[in-house]
C-alpha cells in the first residue's frame, strides 16, 4: 500500500507543478490574502480533483465524449479564468475603502479552487490522460489501489500548493506594497493569459 501511496505521491506532482491557473490563484492570494485563503484554494482544487477521480473510475471518457459536454466545460473555464483575472485587477486599482458596505461579488477561496480545477480543461485532461493511463496499467479496478494512488495525488497537491502559498505570504511580508501589488498584477494578467490561451485552443469547436 505504501509504495501505491508513493508512486501516487509523484503522479500527483506531475499534476501540481507545472505553472496554471491553480498556482496563480493559490500565489495571488497568498500575496494579497495570506496563507489562510491560499490553503482555502488548495482545499477546493483538491476536492474537485477528488470529483475527477470519481468519474474516471466510473468512465469520464463516455462525458467527454460529448461534443455539447466539452463545448460547455470550455466556455465555463474561458469564463472563470477570465472573471478571475479581471476581478484581480479591478481589486487592485479600486478607489473603494476595504471596508464597504457593499459586498464584492467574489467566489471564495474555497470555491475559487474548486471550480477552476473543475472547469479546466488542462485538469481534464490529465486525469483522463495520465491518471487514467496509470490506472489501466498498474490498478485495474481495485478499489484499495485506487484509493491509494489519490490518496498519493492529493497529498502532493496539498502540499505543493501549500508550499506556493506559504511563498506568496512570506513574499507579502517581506516586501512593501508596491512589489506585492505588482505580483497581485502579474498573477491576475496572466490568468487573463490562460483564458486567452484556453479560448483560443477551443476555436475548432465552434468552426
Amino acid at each position: 500500500m505504501l509504495d501505491i501511496l508513493a508512486a501516487g505521491f509523484l503522479i500527483g506532482l506531475t499534476h501540481a507543478m507545472p505553472p496554471g491557473p491553480i498556482t496563480l490563484e493559490v500565489l495571488k492570494r497568498g500575496v494579497s490574502e495570506g496563507l489562510a485563503s491560499a490553503i482555502k484554494v488548495d482545499v477546493g482544487a483538491v476536492a474537485a480533483d477528488a470529483i475527477f477521480f470519481i468519474l474516471i473510475a466510473i468512465g469520464l471518457s463516455q462525458i467527454l465524449a460529448s461534443s455539447l459536454g466539452r463545448l460547455a466545460m470550455w466556455l465555463c473555464g474561458c469564463a472563470l479564468l477570465a472573471f478571475l483575472g479581471l476581478r484581480g485587477i479591478h481589486k487592485l486599482f479600486s478607489k473603494k475603502p476595504a471596508a464597504s458596505d457593499h459586498k464584492e461579488l467574489s467566489p471564495s477561496p474555497l470555491a475559487a479552487g474548486f471550480l477552476i480545477c473543475i472547469t479546466s480543461p488542462f485538469a481534464i485532461v490529465w486525469w483522463a490522460g495520465v491518471f487514467a493511463g496509470a490506472m489501466a496499467v498498474q490498478m485495474g479496478d481495485n478499489p484499495v489501489s485506487l484509493a491509494g494512488m489519490f490518496g498519493g495525488i492529493g497529498l502532493a497537491c496539498l502540499l505543493w500548493y501549500a508550499l506556493i502559498g506559504f511563498l506568496g505570504s512570506a513574499t507579502k511580508r517581506l516586501f512593501n506594497k508596491a512589489w506585492t501589488s505588482a505580483l497581485s498584477l502579474l498573477c491576475s494578467l496572466m490568468m487573463l493569459g490562460f483564458a486567452a490561451i484556453l479560448f483560443y485552443r477551443g476555436l475548432p469547436m465552434l468552426l
